[in-house]
């Protein structure tokens, strides 16, 4: 019978995530810190035992083997027969790279020998040098090496099944581009047989020990996916099958270590039975954001079904029986209401999912740059929509990366200016007036304004005009043009004038504005607004000629019925703009924008509706307001296509479609406008 390995990779590729970014932090405060906490290395054993298991599990046998060797340093380290040095965490937090891109090269079948050893040889000779450090003050340790060696290789006939597919590691004993082993010391020749999960005769060999060392611990922590069988893994078949080579050939070496492993089990007994509590009380599961979405979907039919159930009402002329269903569509809207909530709590993540990818980048960039960096998060526990993560996390790293490359300063240069030697970057989230507000702060050397401007205006993308009524951080926002960089050449990291376009563009397609503000020699902050979930939203109904749209209320400022008196005409008279408290504010017509015809000519016929989005406002001028209500956004590019001025559409209660509109699209329109109309000003 076939066995389909890809979904158990795809969930151990889910899972190796997690624990990478675990061991990842554990590891760099332990680099900070110059010291690591017995639950440090407890924790770090625990992700990388589960890493190489599961890895082992799912037929990735390369990764699997050097994972091997990085779990016996972290072994011993746990078990303190090795001291820890601060120089470890250097080299463990490589060896956490090494399994990272030995995996990618894996999973897609790109991993040869050839590339493993070259990829592997120089950091396996330093984590072998720590781990036999240990070892040393014990014992000889290339004697108890050899003689194992040599006792494998006269006893293969006893050797029982070890591999997880005995086809499978068949072919990879006999082949030379492929691991002899799942594990680095499995150094198996032609006669040895294949080593198995599943043998019958495992659990019961594994525990049919004198020796309480190599008994099999049941309170040790899951490893892979067959949790069932706890005692079949790997290091426990592994000492099986060894343990009478290392009693008859090192009698003392085995007794110490035998000693002190019963001497750590009874200090331990207490603390271990702790440990195995809160594992079987586990209440959390994994559940596919597909499955969350459908059910969101599925209360947003409800609240439509509601909505027109309560349309419906209205048509009933019995006043008493009207008032009755009414009275019961209400509870129905709080039950449904309280259903969504429900669900949002679900899909909300703190934001530490995402602050848990940059301490390593910032260590990895500040090296290879010679700079020293302090990075800081706050608002770890502040939550944001899981749907929104995927979209935030790749404009907030290429934030990060071009604050270290151009923004701090080399530790030289920010002495002479009387600056700290370490440089700082942090980032903050805090939840506001129904926004997401995410701040990345600085305290480099800024960005150089008036040379943003002259890129652009380079480029074509602002004229003189407009170049000469800017402000500084106006001028420093153009940053986020396309083609737009200060750099003074490209390197690896940075540089390019493509990426500060791109964040700006995956904001906006996550319904959210970014702002910048700069100071020479003092740092640059960024702050990011974005709504706090992109399923569900407060809107307003509005009417532009015979069309009906929806306003997203956070979007809104104010509205008015505006006086002649409030609006002022500029150019030649066919850009409007609305004075109000002193203020000019761009009117932009919806029934221009939107191909509409008119239905006044006068704005003061009509409304206008503040809105704002960063620091910018324009004035929409519309027919009427009608009612607020919420809605459940869909998509509309994944739909139709994308539209100018439109960010989504619902559903509406009548069963109708409604189309929600896209300020920041709308004012980026206005932009353009302004713009065009500027030039053809120029050019005539």
């Amino acid at each position: 019978m076939s066995f389909d390995i890809s979904k158990y990779r795809e969930m151990f590729l889910e899972e190796a995530v997690e624990l990478f970014e675990s061991a990842d932090n554990v590891l760099l405060e332990a680099e900070n810190n110059g010291s690591l906490t017995d639950d440090e290395m407890g924790q770090l054993f625990r992700d990388v035992h589960t890493l190489k298991g599961s890895g082992a599990s799912v037929e990735l046998a390369f990764f699997a083997e050097f994972t091997h060797d990085v779990e016996n340093l972290m072994d011993k380290l746990r078990s303190h027969k090795i001291g820890f040095v601060p120089e470890m965490a250097g080299t463990l937090i490589d060896g956490l790279d090494v399994m990272k891109e030995i995996l990618d090269l894996e999973v897609s079948n790109q991993m040869t020998r050839e590339k493993f050893t070259e990829m592997t040889s120089s950091l396996l000779e330093d984590i072998r040098a720590y781990s036999n450090g240990g070892a040393v003050k014990k014992e000889e340790a290339p004697k108890i090496e050899v003689k194992k060696e040599e006792v494998k290789s006269n006893s293969s006939e006893n050797k029982e099944n070890f591999g997880f597919f005995d086809n499978g590691l068949n072919a990879q004993r006999d082949s030379k581009s492929q691991p002899y082993g799942i594990f680095a010391d499995d150094d198996m020749n032609e006669n040895h047989k294949n080593y198995g999960f599943f043998d019958d005769n495992l659990e019961k060999k594994s525990n049919d020990l004198n020796d309480e060392d190599f008994k099999l611990d049941n309170s040790k922590e899951d490893f892979g996916f067959f949790d069932d069988m706890p005692s079949i893994t790997p290091d426990a078949v592994m000492k099986t099958n060894d343990i009478e080579d290392q009693k008859e050939e090192t009698p003392v070496v085995v007794q110490k270590e035998s000693e002190a492993a019963t001497r750590r089990m009874k200090n331990n007994n207490v603390e271990d039975e702790a440990k195995k509590v809160p594992s079987n009380n586990n209440n959390s599961i994994r559940v596919n954001l597909d499955k969350i979405d459908l059910l969101m979907n599925n209360v947003g039919d409800l609240v439509i079904t509601n909505a027109m159930l309560t349309q419906f009402s209205s048509t009933i002329e019995e006043t008493k029986t009207r008032g009755s269903v009414l009275e019961r569509l209400e509870l129905l809207e709080r039950h449904i209401r309280d259903m969504q909530d429900s669900i949002m709590s679900i899909r909300m993540v703190p934001m530490d999912s995402i602050y848990s990818k940059f301490p390593k980048v910032v260590r990895d960039i500040s090296k290879k740059l010679n700079k020293k960096v302090e990075f800081k998060h706050y608002g770890d526990n502040v939550e944001i929509d899981k749907a929104m993560i995927e979209g935030l996390t790749d404009p907030l790293m290429h934030i990060i990366r071009n604050s270290l490359d151009h923004g701090i300063e080399m530790p030289e240069d920010r002495v002479a200016l009387g600056k700290p030697e370490t440089g700082s970057i942090s980032i903050s989230a805090e939840q506001a007036n129904g926004q997401m507000i995410i701040t990345i702060q600085d305290d480099g050397k800024g960005i150089d304004s008036e040379k943003v401007a002259q890129k652009a205006l380079e480029k074509g993308q602002i004229d003189e005009n407009q170049y000469n009524a800017m402000t500084n951080n106006e001028k420093a926002l153009l940053i986020f043009g396309a083609g737009i960089s200060t750099a003074d050449k490209i390197t690896d990291i940075s540089g390019r004038g493509v990426g500060m376009d791109v964040v700006k563009t995956n904001i906006h397609k996550l319904g959210g504005v970014i702002n910048l503000d700069t100071e020479i020699g003092k740092g640059t902050t960024i702050t990011i607004m974005l709504p706090l979930t992109l399923a569900i939203l407060d809107g307003l109904d509005i009417r532009v000629a015979n069309q009906k749209y929806i306003l997203p209320l956070s979007s809104i400022v104010e509205s008015l019925q505006p006086t002649a008196d409030m609006i002022k005409k500029i150019g030649d008279g066919t850009q409007d703009l609305l004075m109000l408290r002193e203020e000019f504010i761009p009117v932009v017509k919806l029934h221009q924008l939107f191909g509409l015809e008119k239905s006044f000519e006068k704005l003061e016929d009509g409304m206008l509706i503040v809105v704002k989005s960063g620091n910018t406002k324009v004035a929409l001028s519309i027919d009427e307001f009608l009612n607020q209500h919420q809605v459940v956004v869909k998509p509309l590019d994944k739909n139709f296509r994308s539209v100018q001025g439109i960010g989504a559409a619902t559903v509406k209660g009548d069963g109708s479609i409604g189309l929600i509109l896209d300020v920041v699209g709308i004012i980026n329109a206005q932009i353009k406008i302004e713009k065009d109309m500027n030039a053809m000003k120029k050019a005539s």
